[in-house]
């Protein structure tokens, strides 16, 4: 592996036990961002449909799990592990391989623009800071299982090759990050391209990586290229389907509940949270301020160049945004593709990259403050190590009942845990169940049906349509999704017989706070302090 300076990675047994040593660290910086409580956010989704997708007797029937796949790659990866041991388990297995492979990933393009190890571990302090605090659209790296965990570590090593001027090894691993997750890897694709033409228009001069590259014999840049579209293709391929066999008008309606109603926050730039891009455009402007610092480097300037191709991806999906007032359907269609997800990691990789560089560059670190280098590592290497430090309080460590796990934030979690056990233990395995609007771990606990939760959204355009009118029914008063109960029961107990005999639910988990509480039509089998669970009538549940 060739560095910035000419490391090179042919020096034997020591070299190799160097690198994996700066891998094993830059994992534990990255375990220490990601390590809450199972089931993190997305865990919930991502390993209850690939255990399903693996043992379709668990979950039979239930509405999220039965909806078309996504992220096959993913869950025939994850899959049989997710149904060989418990969910718990399994998050955390496939998290310590995510992290690993991030790590490698990562070292591998900080070894092509960084010279010394420490400076490795460094950036990858000052990505993991970056990721958390420099985002414009919330996109994320580190933290639970999950497909794009995977992806972004395969798009990371195919920065590295891109430093290095080997863009038939960048493409291949850019391709196979979007066989895990088609956006991820797809617009990692398209930078990738857009940085090699940029590359071969500046007729650059090639260094030893890129030379090493040129003077590969053809048939091993094309099974390279094969490889990268054949894996590229197993991700699209199947994301193109999900459309498939829904007409116009739901696809319409499916782009608007998924860029407006469900995942606005992402993908729809006037919903961001306030500051979210000013503090995105603060980093950029950090990086180019930093960058210049620094004396002209090859490899910097083909991240550089990544870099901004990422940034202009942004700009055009905010140049589509725009648009929304008088083409909303065409806009709604376009914003689904995550325009702001790419520059959401390349800003933080090209930030952390360069910050090591000065640190590393003796004279750029005077440019900066005029005393000597080693007190302004000191200084950014402190900071760095409080950041670490500070992400110890979400550890899920012994004795630490008040970290709950991120899936479980809009819930009393520890009874939401409880009464996900009791089910668990006394339910019907065939059961279906009504929860409450902010559950979204009842089916990972569980292993039971329920009808609709707000986070288990589909990714096809006909099962988004029915998970709409799903959460509609069961929570809203006016068929909007502005204002909607907690629960079903607080709709009253007409609305309630309706929605279970509609969608055959003859079980409830109920808030003991919701309103019309008392009116259920059913039994209470059982209670804690917060929740209760009710048998509903077999005739009114359409048994």
């Amino acid at each position: 592996m060739h560095g910035a300076t000419g490391e090179s990675g042919g020096d034997g047994t020591a070299g190799w036990a160097r690198g994996a040593a700066e891998c094993l660290l830059i994992a534990a910086v990255f375990a220490a961002a990601g390590a809450w409580p199972a089931p993190d956010v997305n865990e919930a989704v991502y390993l209850t449909k690939a255990r399903h997708a693996a043992d379709p007797l668990w979950g039979r029937g239930d509405f999220f799990l039965e909806t078309p796949d996504a992220h096959g790659i993913f869950y025939l990866v994850a899959g049989p592990i997710a149904a060989a041991v418990p969910l718990e388990q399994a998050a955390w297995i496939g998290r310590i391989a995510g992290w690993v492979l991030l790590a490698v990933g990562f070292r591998h393009a900080a070894a092509a623009l960084l010279s010394s190890g420490w400076a490795h571990v460094v950036a990858a302090c000052a990505f993991s800071f970056a990721l958390r605090n420099t985002t414009a659209a919330g996109e994320w790296v580190i933290g639970g299982c999950e497909a794009k965990v995977f992806a972004w570590a395969f798009v990371l090593g195919g920065l590295g090759e891109v430093a290095a001027g080997r863009f038939t090894a960048a493409l291949c691993l850019a391709g196979i990050g979007t066989a895990f997750h088609p956006i991820v890897g797809g617009w990692a694709l398209a930078a990738t391209v857009v940085t090699w033409v940029v590359s071969r228009m500046q007729t650059e001069p090639f260094e030893e990586g890129g030379q090493r590259s040129r003077g590969w014999p053809f048939w091993w840049h094309a099974t390279l290229v094969t490889v990268g579209v054949a894996a590229a293709a197993a991700g699209v391929v199947p994301a193109l389907g999900l459309a498939a066999g829904a007409d116009a008008v739901t696809r319409a309606a499916a782009a608007k509940i998924y860029v407006v109603d469900r995942l606005s926050h992402h993908l729809l730039p006037r919903t961001f949270a306030d500051g979210m891009i000013a503090r995105h455009l603060l980093a950029v402007a950090v990086w180019w301020l930093l960058a210049r610092l620094l004396p002209p480097s090859v490899p910097r300037r083909r991240i550089a160049t990544f870099t901004l191709a990422s940034l202009g991806i942004s700009a055009a999906g905010i140049g589509i945004s725009l648009l929304e007032p008088w083409a909303p359907g065409a806009t709604y269609s376009l914003l689904r593709f995550y325009w702001f997800r790419l520059a959401d990691v390349a800003v933080p990789f090209a930030l952390a990259m360069t910050l090591a560089a000065v640190l590393e560059d003796g004279a750029a670190c005077l440019r900066v403050v005029p005393c000597r280098p080693r007190w302004l590592r000191v200084a950014a290497i402190g900071l760095l190590a409080v950041d670490l430090g500070l992400q110890s309080f979400h550890w899920p460590l012994t004795g630490r009942d008040t970290v709950v796990p991120r899936a479980d934030g809009k819930l009393a979690a520890l009874a939401w845990a409880d009464i996900c056990d009791w089910v668990t233990e006394h339910a019907p395995p065939d059961a279906c169940f009504l929860t409450p609007r902010g559950s979204a771990s009842f089916t990972w606990r569980t292993g039971r049906r329920e009808v609709v939760s707000w986070k288990n959204s589909p990714q096809d355009a006909a099962s988004l349509v029915e998970w709409r009118k799903r959460i509609t029914d069961c929570f809203s008063r006016s068929g909007s999704l502005a204002e909607m109960e907690r629960s079903t029961v607080s709709l009253g107990p007409d609305r309630l017989r309706d929605v279970a005999a509609r969608y055959g639910a003859d079980h409830a988990v109920v808030p003991l706070d919701a309103p019309l509480i008392e009116s259920i039509p059913g039994k209470r089998l059982h209670a804690n302090s917060v929740y209760a669970v009710y048998r509903l009538p077999v005739d009114q549940a359409g048994k």
